[in-house]
This record gives structure tokens, C-alpha cells and sequence, in this order.
């Protein structure tokens, strides 16, 4: 595996960001608020790890922060030019800007399409998408985008993998004292998990005065619910304002119908064989830009923010969360 690019480091340092973190579900669960220039993040994270989800929350918004500021021009240096195209079917006609990129495997350089980073207010018809911004790290990133590739691929045809209900094992899957918490607030939670080459990918909905719905990959199913279950709470948690309109479209369509989707991931779903909730992780040795080149034929490639020196997104070319803006009431998964 190619190194990170050269000079890069997590976008925690950004000056102007501001974090704060307040108790959830008793203590069990924490909440990291982080604000730079009018941008709002929030993060979610288990007890006695506030400072690693004040950092990720500081992190994710500096890197957003950098996205919008980045100067998306038709200049983006030398390299090989990545098209619209590899990133979905039916490009619409690109706007013409290019970011420069790194691969994560080989190390090359890329001129990557704006529209798949960041394009701001501008009008496009390509749906921004969040997926693969760096918090934690690049690896979190391209799980991050393996997460909605897998479970958007199985939501467009559920009949080609099987969705495996985990919603029984929660109180062992969930750090000690979190499902008790949930309950005794009236939180509903139900797990879900999908079995994919070198990695498991989650979806996890909490509901109780509106639903949430989260999903995540890691290379057990352990790791994927519980990822996924801290997104779902920080969904809960963030400010509609903060969102964009087809992320506000899916959020108003999982809030004021958690009944239906619900229903619909419980009759699609059998319960999960015993063995895969203890699931040893290391049987996957592969790093996460080698799972990623192999599921999608093209390695993940970083984009860095000169000013700030770090890579900020992470993008994969033929994954699916790349799409045109959708003209209806989107998938509640992107």
C-alpha cells in the first residue's frame, strides 16, 4: 500500500473550531458538538472516549471547513484524469473543475471531478455526498464509502444478499450499560449486518421520537454496529439546518416513517448464526485501500487540502454512493 500522501495529517488544527461534549443515555453514550464559520458537526462515542470524539468531531469539521474553501478550478496539476463517469452510470455533463488526488495504493496522482468533493452553493446536478470525509483517519474514510457502497447496493436489490438480523445480540455486541440506557429512555434499537468480501457492513436504526438510521463497515460485525449505532445517535442529535436537502429528505423520511422501514428490514432480514457476532477480525489482513481497489477495480484516492496540509476526503471511483441529484424522495441510505 502507497503511503498517505506526503505532509498530510487529520485536519484537527484548523483555527476557528470550536467543540464541546455533553453526556447521552445516561453517560453511556457522549455527544461531541464541533462549529467552524457556521458549519455544524456532531459525533458520537461511547464513555471514556470523549477526547478521541471531541478530536474526531474538531477533525470532521476542519476538513469540511477546507472542502468548501478549497479553489475548485479547472487547474488541478498533472495526472491521470478521473471522469464523472468512473464514478457512476449516466454522468450528467461535468462542470469542467478538477481537485488533485492521490491513489492510496500506488501513490499516483489524479485530477478528480469537483462535483464528487465539494461544490458549495454551486449548481449541479450530481448529489454532494458526505461519505468519505476524514475524521479518524484515511483507513475510517474508505469505510466510510465501503458502508453505503455495500448496503446501498443491497437496498437497490435485497434479493442477491441476505440481510442478517443482530438486533438480539445488541447487549453484547454494545459496550456494557448502552442498551439498558436506550431502553430505560425508550429508545428502540434494532441491528442489522451484511457479509461482504473482507469486511461486514451495519445498519442500525434508533427510534423513539423519530428514527434514525446509521450504517458503517468494519471487519466484524461487532465493530460495524457499534460504529453504526454512534451514527445513528449523532443523527439524532444533528441540526436539520446543518443538512443538505436530499440528506433532510432522507432524514424526514426515516423520521416520520420508522414503522415501514422498520417493517421492511424485519421481513427481509433471518437472524445472524451465533458465530458471526464473535467474529474475529483479524482473519481479514488486508488493509482498507486494498479492500477497496478490489471491490471497485480502482484504487481509493485521497484529496488533500494544500493550505491545511491534510487530507480532508477520500473518494472511490465506481463505488455507489456517487449519484445524480435525485429529482424524488431518495433512498434513506445514500
Amino acid at each position: 500500500m502507497a503511503p498517505t500522501p506526503a505532509g498530510s495529517r487529520p485536519a484537527s488544527a484548523v483555527p476557528g473550531v470550536v467543540a464541546e461534549v455533553a453526556d447521552c443515555l445516561g453517560g453511556a453514550v457522549h455527544l461531541a458538538y464541533a462549529q467552524v464559520d457556521g458549519l455544524d458537526v456532531v459525533v458520537a462515542g461511547f464513555s471514556r472516549y470523549e477526547e478521541r470524539t471531541r478530536s474526531r468531531a474538531v477533525a470532521r469539521a476542519g476538513a469540511l471547513d477546507e472542502l468548501r474553501r478549497m479553489p475548485y478550478g479547472s487547474e488541478a496539476g498533472r495526472g491521470r484524469e478521473l471522469r464523472l463517469a468512473d464514478f457512476m452510470a449516466g454522468a450528467p455533463e461535468p462542470v469542467g473543475a478538477a481537485v488533485a488526488g492521490t491513489g492510496l495504493v500506488s501513490g499516483n496522482r489524479y485530477r478528480v471531478p469537483a462535483e464528487v468533493v465539494w461544490l458549495g452553493e454551486r449548481e449541479t446536478r450530481v448529489e454532494p455526498v458526505m461519505s468519505g470525509v476524514v475524521d479518524l483517519g484515511v483507513s475510517e474514510a474508505i469505510a466510510e464509502v465501503v458502508a453505503h457502497d455495500v448496503v446501498a447496493r443491497w437496498w437497490a436489490a435485497p434479493g442477491e444478499q441476505q440481510l442478517l438480523r443482530v438486533s438480539a445480540q445488541l447487549d453484547r455486541l454494545l459496550p456494557g450499560g448502552v442498551m439498558a440506557a436506550a431502553r430505560g429512555l425508550g429508545l428502540r434499537v434494532s441491528a442489522f449486518a451484511l457479509a461482504a468480501p473482507d469486511v461486514r457492513a451495519a445498519l442500525v436504526m434508533v427510534g423513539g421520537e423519530g428514527a434514525t438510521l446509521g450504517v458503517a463497515a468494519g471487519r466484524t460485525v461487532r465493530s460495524a454496529v457499534g460504529e453504526a449505532f454512534l451514527r445513528a445517535m449523532a443523527a439524532k442529535a444533528q441540526p436539520w439546518a446543518g443538512l443538505s436537502p436530499a440528506d433532510s429528505l432522507r432524514r424526514f423520511a426515516v423520521w416520520n416513517h420508522e414503522a415501514d422501514y422498520a417493517a421492511h428490514l424485519e421481513r427481509l432480514a433471518v437472524d445472524a448464526e451465533p458465530w458471526l457476532v464473535d467474529e474475529p477480525g483479524d482473519l481479514r489482513p488486508s488493509s482498507w485501500p486494498e479492500i477497496a481497489a478490489r471491490r471497485f477495480g480502482q484504487e481509493p484516492v485521497a484529496v488533500e487540502s494544500r493550505r491545511a496540509e491534510a487530507v480532508v476526503k477520500v473518494v472511490c471511483p465506481g463505488a455507489a454512493c456517487y449519484g445524480a441529484a435525485p429529482a424524488r424522495l431518495p433512498c434513506p441510505v445514500p
